[in-house]
């Protein structure tokens, strides 16, 4: 059918009566299957904006994931606490000598010390003081009564002498090779220490080498000396018998100087000790190992510092008890 005033034929299919449409790409007009519907624009773009703004949360979610781990894995890391129920350590057992401290029968059998590191033997000491007290233990009640004050003062002034010659002997050697340097300088670095379970302040008020004042020499008895005495040099007997000990059971090369000086000890102790009943005294109780502490006699950190103060002290009991008897003698 032919067309009329350029109108189309009605219900014409063929090709020239069709209508003509400005053709149009397929992107244009037809969505992409391979992108979803929520993803597309009006426009044609296919970045949305939706699509980074999840993109950025599932980052965030991620990195904030992996900071609350990096949080949370040492707590779970951390050490257990302790069971209640665990046992407690053993407590370290006491380094004590045993058997009947020698300043609780200061009289009896004396000892020498045979450098063998197995401790004291059995045999008499040879001495002039010694041998003294051999006789005096023989001697009848009557003619112990019959001692002289001054025959009982150059006994213990010469036995206080002895020991400190015999201190001062090896004294000097022992400070140079544990501390490396003299005596001097040793005593005035650790003068302002002092160990106070010896109580020597209250007994023997005395610093080394610093004579008595006379003011205070003045003020002495010879009963209140023989008694202080007594109660000192058993303190000293504690602290000295235990660095005897452990240089024994260590092997250290003064074990037998300290070995010895407790024998010299022992002697002063006889002689004080038989002077307080010659003059119809009782003596104080014997003196404990207690006094000195465990933490004093187990400790290797300041073991050479505990011997130092203990022969310092011991040093300066000796000087007091030379000082204090002869001012009395000389008195008479």
């Amino acid at each position: 059918m032919e067309s009329y005033g350029g109108a189309g034929c009605v219900d014409c299919c063929r090709e020239h009566c069709r209508q003509r449409t400005p053709s149009m790409p397929v992107s244009a007009t037809a969505p992409d299957r391979r992108t979803p519907p929520l993803l597309q624009t009006n426009r044609g773009q296919t970045a949305p904006r939706r699509f980074d703004f999840a993109r950025r949360s599932c980052r965030l979610f991620i990195a904030g994931s992996f900071v609350i781990g990096l949080i949370l894995v040492p707590c779970a890391m951390s050490a257990p606490t302790k069971s209640s129920k665990s046992p407690s350590p053993t407590p370290p057992r006491p380094n004590v000598a045993t058997g009947t401290p020698f300043w609780h029968n200061p009289c009896g059998t004396l000892l020498t010390y045979d450098g063998s590191g197995g401790g004291a033997t059995g045999a008499m000491i040879s001495s002039a003081v010694g041998h003294d007290i051999m006789m005096m233990e023989s001697e009848s009640e009557s003619d112990s009564a019959m001692r002289r004050e001054e025959d009982i003062i150059h006994g213990i002034v010469v036995a206080a002498g002895q020991a400190l010659t015999h201190a001062e002997q090896f004294t000097g050697a022992f400070v140079v090779e544990t501390f490396h340097v003299d005596v001097k300088k040793n005593h005035d670095h650790w003068k302002g220490i002092t160990l106070e379970w010896l109580e020597m302040a209250k007994y023997m008020p005395k610093a080394l080498d610093v004579p008595l004042s006379k003011s205070y020499l003045a003020t002495l008895t010879f009963r209140d000396v023989l008694h202080a005495v007594y109660v000192g040099m058993q303190n000293l007997a504690v602290g000295l018998e235990q660095v005897a000990l452990d240089q024994d059971r260590e092997m250290l090369p003064y074990a037998k100087y300290f070995n010895e000086t407790t024998l010299k000890l022992r002697t002063i102790l006889c002689e004080v000790s038989m002077a307080i009943y010659d003059i119809n005294e009782t003596p104080e109780p014997h003196v404990s190992r207690d006094i000195m502490p465990i933490e004093s006699r187990n400790s290797r950190d300041n073991q050479s510092l505990r011997d130092w103060l203990i022969l310092r002290e011991y040093m300066t009991s000796l000087q007091y008890v030379i000082e204090a008897f002869g001012y009395l003698k000389s008195k008479r």
